[in-house]
């Protein structure tokens, strides 16, 4: 528990110094454990951007001594993904015994984010557009009224090398 403890008093340490870099738009104000998951509480101010511009969030857990130990979080929940992740206390909850079934036995690691503005057309044209094509298709598949090889008495085709009657 005393590990833990100094982990977080770490890591809150040095999400201050990465958010105070220029191209940073965020900073880390809180990380905590609850359970089997931690909290991590940051802040994004974007500078110049359209207060609905939508944001995608993702987070990383590194270890200083160890730049092999670099890892995408997964099983994350809340401010994170795409979405419109601007303004305080955004919140995103990590199972990190899902992802690191023994527990984080590291007093040297450190979480940091990464905040790219969503560009392009979002994500609903995608859903409508695909809606729209499969309606089309269903449409022209239903509307044809006889194929070849088809008897309109019967929905079941000719078999192969028959004669019609």
């Amino acid at each position: 528990m005393k590990n833990l403890l100094f982990l977080f008093t770490v890591l809150l340490a040095a999400s201050g110094l990465l958010s105070a870099q220029d191209d940073k738009t965020y900073t880390i104000t809180d990380v905590e454990q609850q359970g089997d998951n931690i909290v991590i509480t940051y802040t994004h101010i974007p500078v110049g951007d359209d207060p609905e511009a939508e944001y995608e969030v993702t987070a990383r857990i590194s270890r200083e001594s160890n730049k092999n130990f670099d890892f995408e979080l997964k099983n994350v929940t809340g401010a994170v993904g795409s979405g419109a992740f601007v303004g305080k206390n955004q919140r995103i909850v990590w199972n990190y015994k899902k992802q690191f079934p023994k527990g984080l036995p590291y007093d040297d690691v450190t979480f940091e984010l990464t905040i790219t503005k969503n560009e392009g057309i979002g994500s609903w044209v995608w859903y409508t557009g695909g809606a729209a094509v499969l309606g089309v298709g269903a449409a022209v598949l239903l509307s044809s009224s006889k194929e070849e090889g088809v008897d309109s008495n019967n929905a079941l085709p000719a078999p192969p090398g028959s004669r019609p009657n």
